[in-house]
């Protein structure tokens, strides 16, 4: 081999290794325009008939993702990114719900409208709670009502699960972590997003995705 192609391959090798240890971007939302849907993200309904309003909006020099909350909205509104499927994954987001039932939070594994899993922050009732939805029921997989949290200010949610497990934090501190064999069997990989209740009104910022694989 000669110099150069072994230098082209050691430069090959180095730039594998970078991008390996490289940890996902965070979604700011900064660089969104205002007044409109982040680009690629799609949205959805469960147990109302649309999705409501989902749109960029800017404080001062910081954008979030906000949904507006609708009188006749009696489920919850999605908003999907458009990164890849996944199944074992970290999620997290910053979230301040301002207005209406003031229940928001995380997706993943969604396969439609009617089948994923959730991690929703309820602030009207002090409690937090993992969902499983299938067929469009509701299963109540674990919850903490005990939370005591500032009602006006930026919560950050982060939801890990991996096979059987699931873990949810706010803030930082663990609230709970749940072993259901039902977390691993339900469902193949899918989309990941954030979800407000229909008469909500819930900005998101800084939304994390991690695959599985990235953190190990």
């Amino acid at each position: 081999m000669t110099r150069t192609a072994t230098t082209l391959l050691l430069f090959v090798i180095a730039a594998a290794v970078v991008a390996a240890g490289q940890r996902p971007p965070t979604r700011t939302f900064d660089d969104d325009d205002a007044g409109a849907l982040p680009k690629g993200f799609q949205l959805g309904a469960m147990r109302q008939e649309g999705p409501g309003t989902w749109l960029v909006r800017r404080d001062g020099t910081n954008g979030y993702l906000a949904h507006t909350s609708d009188e006749g909205g009696q489920g919850y509104a999605l908003a999907l990114t458009p990164d890849e499927p996944l199944r074992d994954v970290a999620i997290s987001a910053r979230l301040r719900l301002n207005g209406g039932s003031r229940a928001g939070g995380l997706i993943w594994r969604h396969q439609d409208d009617a089948n994923f899993h959730a991690a929703v922050l309820d602030l009207a009732r002090g409690a937090v709670f993992l969902y499983l939805f299938r067929n469009g029921n509701r299963i109540t997989l674990e919850s903490r009502d005990d939370l005591e949290l500032d009602p006006g200010g930026w919560h950050t949610l982060r939801v890990v699960h991996e096979r059987a497990s699931v873990y949810v934090a706010i803030g930082g501190i663990r609230v709970f972590e749940e072993r259901d064999g039902r977390l691993e069997r339900t469902f193949g990989p899918g989309r990941v997003g954030v979800l407000a209740a229909g008469d909500a009104d819930v900005w998101f910022d800084d939304l994390r995705i991690e695959p599985e694989r990235s953190r190990r």
